[in-house]
């Protein structure tokens, strides 16, 4: 049986409509197979036909002469806007216009709810259960009521396809057998067993959205059972969400339109329309966000840029702390000790690339960010020290004038400082640090393939995460335990394995955040699989003109499009 999502991205492939870049994120974010990805990048031009091309003329209308429209910039395309496979935050901030959940983040709170499609919900004393009233006047973009059935077929999709966002839901409720619908407005997950991060999960970005479910048995096939090759592309009449999908270009533009008939309304100021527009050039987007021709952009300049358009008199630059946390990964085997592990930790210049890589868009943390449940705000942090550094490196295996290598992705303007900033301190040491870039593709092949430790890097620069929802867990257990094919370093530890499997399904939060606690010490100060250089500091860049914008850590590079305006000139 063919793979309609391999089927489809064969398709834009050979017609151009998706370049390698896009088809490598996309291929990641389906879960398909390296080999699958290497195959379809392949197929694909190195920029697809309809990317905006690198030009010193500007691209867009001046965003003031459209008062009822917002358009911001993106640097990579969407090709996947199926709510339940979708798993990027690109595609996730329009997915987050169309469809809407049950609950939301309240504001720019991480632990606090605001109703969506459920105007209400309660919950068992022991956090087994879990009822959601709907709201009697939300309905789907063609009119239809959104109802209990509704909200149960949903779930059986996103659990049943099995794609990208499905562990966010299915840690939890592992069959849909287990949603009862009361009335055609209340539905109850049964989860068998306490869940306290059950509402956490149901209100993430990724995977549990609302659909019409008409619209998959409509367009399925043999194949391809839940539409998903409709989905990938097409949202017409099945969202509920404030916005409607008026057309789509993946690798250049989407456009959406309000939707009139929304059930929280349209009193006050709104958007008509919004528009996301791919710009691939860094130098192009800040242009076009200095000469007005954009509203807004996030997390897609260059420190630099960021400080140079803090004085255009024309833009504000939010900054705010995120749940993103960059580190260098360790190679576990060649590292050869957590005592060697610890003398590198040791020997990084984290001022330096506070201050000078990252121009202070970054603040010293652990694995966890402080904005993340289960945080410890006395995680051990280390402070270069150069001598400490050269001991326990000699101490745990290693001879002054021995040579590391360090893995770079092409392409980024900040990882490079921090790799030099780094083989200077080395160099200081007596050791040799050999920084080689990697083709991008090629990069993510060695990262995500079959390789042994014996293939990998000594060090791996530029990696960082974000928790899918409000938890600690759900943050570390994609890139340091044994199973994760995102555990680049290969990294082992069985006292790390086992408190992970005690906090995965907690029911008492003392003893989570405790266990936290020791997992975060054995990560940094007695086995640091990674070099942790901190938490960024999100911005994003806005025109002034522009009101009821707020943002939250857990909605990265997504804009509440409803309750925004623009000021009258």
């Amino acid at each position: 049986m063919t793979d309609p999502r391999i089927a489809r991205l064969e398709r834009e492939a050979r017609k151009g409509g998706i370049n390698r870049r896009d088809m490598l994120s996309t291929g990641l974010k389906l879960g398909l197979a390296t080999p699958v990805i290497t195959s379809l990048m392949a197929l694909a031009p190195e920029e697809g036909l309809a990317a905006p091309k690198p030009s010193g003329r500007l691209l867009l209308p001046r965003a003031q002469d459209g008062g009822s429209t917002f358009t911001y910039l993106r640097d990579g395309g969407f090709p996947d806007i199926d709510p339940h496979s979708q798993y990027d935050n690109a595609a996730a901030a329009i997915v987050w216009q169309i469809y809407d959940m049950l609950i939301q983040y309240k504001g720019t709170s991480t632990s606090d709810y605001d109703p969506m499609l459920a105007d209400s919900w309660e919950q068992s004393d022991d956090l087994s259960t879990y009822t959601f009233h709907l709201n009697p006047a939300a309905t789907f973009h063609d009119g239809d009521p959104v109802t209990a059935d509704s909200v149960k077929q949903s779930f059986t999709r996103l659990l049943k396809m099995g794609l990208g966002p499905v562990n966010v839901i299915s840690r939890f409720l592992d069959d849909p057998e287990k949603i009862q619908i009361v009335d055609d407005h209340t539905v109850t997950f049964n989860l068998g067993t306490p869940q306290p991060l059950f509402l956490a999960a149901m209100a993430s970005s990724y995977g549990p959205f609302i659909i019409n479910s008409k619209y998959v048995d409509a367009n399925k096939t043999d194949d391809d059972p839940w539409a998903h090759e409709w989905f990938l592309a097409n949202a017409a009449g099945a969202g509920s969400g404030p916005y409607e999908l008026d057309s789509l270009s993946p690798t250049e533009q989407a456009v959406l339109k309000k939707y009139d008939g929304y059930y929280r309304g349209w009193d006050g100021n709104h958007f008509d329309t919004v528009v996301c527009r791919v710009v691939a050039e860094v130098s192009t987007r800040r242009e076009l966000m200095e000469q007005g021709q954009a509203d807004a952009t996030s997390q897609n300049l260059t420190p630099d840029d960021v400080d140079a358009l803090r004085s255009a008199p024309n833009l504000d630059v939010v900054t705010f702390d995120s749940t993103a946390v960059f580190w260098c990964s360790m190679n576990f085997l060649k590292t050869k000790t957590a005592t060697a592990r610890q003398g590198f930790s040791y020997a990084f210049p984290y001022d330096e690339v506070i201050n000078s890589a990252y121009r202070g868009l970054i603040k010293r943390s652990g694995p966890i960010p402080s904005t993340v449940r289960g945080f410890d705000p006395d995680v051990f942090i280390y402070q270069t020290d150069l001598d400490k550094a050269k001991q326990l490196i000699i101490q745990g295996g290693f001879a002054e004038g021995d040579t590391f290598d360090y893995l770079l992705p092409s392409g980024d303007a900040t990882e490079p400082v921090i790799a030099q900033l780094f083989q200077s301190n080395l160099q200081q040491m007596g050791f040799n640090l050999d920084i080689s870039e990697l083709d991008r593709t090629a990069f993510v092949d060695l990262m995500y393939g079959d390789s042994g430790a014996e293939e990998r890097p000594f060090f791996v620069g530029g990696w960082s995460w974000w928790p899918d929802y409000n938890d600690s867990w759900n943050q570390l257990v994609p890139n340091f335990t044994k199973a994760s094919n995102n555990n680049v370093g290969l990294y082992v530890n069985d006292q790390f394995e086992e408190l992970m499997n005690q906090v995965e399904h907690y029911t008492d939060e003392e003893t989570m955040l405790g266990q936290m606690k020791q997992i975060q010490n054995i990560l940094t100060e007695q086995d640091p699989p990674a070099i942790f250089y901190g938490q960024l500091l999100w911005y994003v860049i806005m025109q002034k003109n522009i009101q009821g914008a707020y943002f939250n850590p857990l909605y990265l590079n997504q804009y509440p499009f409803w309750s925004m305006s623009r000021t009258a000139s």
